[in-house]
């Protein structure tokens, strides 16, 4: 079933003009109030949470419709921070998207199935594919095991025909394991134009390499090929090599000057999240170290995501914690940002928790906790948490109903599982509602953010569903489902050019095909 809101400024759009042939070289309810979920299917949340509240668990309460926690109430927050922008969007319009065309980004996709995933297509692919200086990257592993990275010129107007992908691989690295794990990130430093990789980890040595400066600022001055990125690297500051490494994500600072990467160093059920930057006007890496402790817990965080406010500079982060390599023990939603870029964390309530480096936070830290979600819940790791301009943080998870019992076998919990979306208002309140919408195995979706604050999961299989603040996001409908079955893993947007032009590129590995596919969208 399809439903498509169609805009009337978008009808007279052409297609975005993707070549199909390419040669691989390769306001939130108030606290306490009723909040529906007129979802997509039949279901719904009832009531909201506010930080810290005395609310049953969200995700294993008995009763109520599909998606829904009873209203718990308290404030709990501390108010916004003054570096997030007012309003945020346009005027509240209802959700809408138009499909503005397609084409292959790759035609050698490697297609080993791991963890019931492809390696090209993992949600904790920070960033698989990214816009910046009017071009788009993006990279992936091909048959030959090698990393190849992408490049296309994106229209100068909506609507306007792309440039050619053009490609290259790197020859002196192939892929070291069958692990889905094992993906490739790409970051983005505006200040000196360098494009970076890290890439191939699970558990292992870091894999890293940086491109020359200019290559992103002056992209028809220097030379799109492997010539112009350093040799991989086991090491970000001097000779200092980093192990145990998964997980890595770069996100790049407001400004531009900076680049934040992240990595999970330790192992499934017993690790630590370690932060490191990079300046633009040194173009060197500092530690600045680790900022969530697991080891000594026997745990680990599992991030949904590391992101700044839209157009803003505050720094959030939410997690679910895993207290062993099994994935039935992952539970709760956690969170807490920082305005130092990572230096200082703040709880929900807005009192400091942790120094990065120094102090961290770990399992018993105060207020981290902002929805409690029990083990044997088939809560998925990794999902995606975003920040609209507003300040408000969504985040996107997928677990049991209420009316499903607790269920130990992880497989068995997935099959019942469904999409919530979790939204955090700026006064610290947290609330929920249900997507009404099935998971796909162990896939995972990811959640994109219009101008006018409109938000949108991407959803295995390709299905497409919004919601709007014009009700709290309490009712969320299925958009267009027509791609269903062609796609296997999970999608990745581009989120970089989404925020500047509405525009949504999905990437997304078609299902038994070398054959990686980019899907464009404009989105209300």
């Amino acid at each position: 079933m399809t439903h498509r809101l169609p805009f009337s400024v978008l009808l007279v759009l052409t297609s975005v003009g993707w070549l199909a042939s390419c040669s691989d070289g390769e306001p939130a309810p108030t606290p306490g109030a009723s909040a529906s979920s007129g979802g997509a299917a039949a279901g719904g949340a009832t009531g909201g949470q506010g930080a810290g509240g005395a609310t049953p668990d969200a995700a294993g309460a008995s009763g109520g419709t599909t998606g829904g926690a009873a209203g718990g109430a308290g404030t709990g927050g501390a108010p916004a921070a003054s570096t997030t922008t007012g309003t945020g969007g346009a005027e509240p319009v209802a959700p809408g998207i138009v499909k503005l065309g397609e084409g292959k980004l790759a035609e050698s996709g490697l297609t080993i199935v791991s963890y019931g995933g492809y390696v090209n297509g993992e949600s904790f692919q920070q960033d698989g594919i990214v816009s910046f200086n009017g071009y788009q990257y993006t990279a992936f592993w091909n048959s030959n095991r090698n990393v190849v990275l992408a490049r296309r010129k994106l229209p100068a107007s909506r609507g306007g025909a792309a440039g050619p992908w053009e490609k290259f691989d790197f020859t002196d690295h192939r892929l070291s394991a069958d692990d889905a794990h094992n993906t490739i990130s790409l970051g983005v430093a505006p200040g000196d134009g360098t494009l970076h990789l890290a890439f191939d980890h699970h558990g292992d040595t870091l894999r890293y390499r940086r491109s020359v400066t200019g290559l992103l600022t002056d992209p028809e001055g220097v030379a799109w090929a492997a010539a112009s990125f350093g040799a991989v690297s086991s090491a970000l500051v001097g000779s200092n090599t980093v192990r145990l490494v998964t997980y890595p994500r770069f996100v790049t600072e407001p400004g531009g000057t900076k680049l934040l990467f992240s990595a999970r160093i330790g192992e499934s059920g017993s690790g630590d999240e370690h932060l490191w930057e990079y300046d633009t006007a040194t173009h060197g890496w500092s530690s600045l170290g680790e900022y969530i402790e697991g080891t000594d817990a026997s745990m680990n965080a599992y991030l949904h995501g590391l992101a700044y406010t839209r157009g803003g500079t505050r720094l959030h982060a939410a997690w679910c914690w895993r207290d062993t390599p099994d994935a039935t023990t992952n539970h709760g939603l956690l969170y807490v940002y920082s305005d130092d870029h990572g230096r200082t964390w703040h709880n929900n309530a807005g009192e400091t928790v942790a120094t990065t480096g120094a102090s961290f936070v770990h399992r018993d830290t105060a207020g981290l906790s902002v929805w409690p979600i029990r083990q044997n819940r088939g809560l998925i790791n990794q999902e995606h948490m975003t920040v609209d301009a507003s300040g408000r943080v969504h985040v996107l998870l997928s677990h049991l109903p209420d009316g499903e019992a607790d269920n130990a076998n992880f497989t068995s919990a997935r099959s019942r599982s469904e999409f919530f979306h979790y939204v955090r208002d700026t006064d610290g309140t947290w609330t929920r509602h249900g997507l009404g919408l099935r998971v796909i195995e162990n896939f995972r979706g990811k959640l994109a953010i219009s101008s006018t604050e409109n938000v949108y999961a991407i959803l295995p299989d390709l299905r497409i569903a919004g919601a709007s603040p014009i009700d709290g996001y309490a009712t969320w409908t299925l958009l267009d489902d027509s791609d269903a079955g062609r796609f296997f893993s999970d999608p990745l947007i581009d989120a970089a050019r989404l925020e500047s032009s509405d525009e949504l590129t999905v990437y997304y590995p078609q299902r038994s095909s070398v054959n990686i596919w980019g899907l464009e969208y404009a989105l209300q």
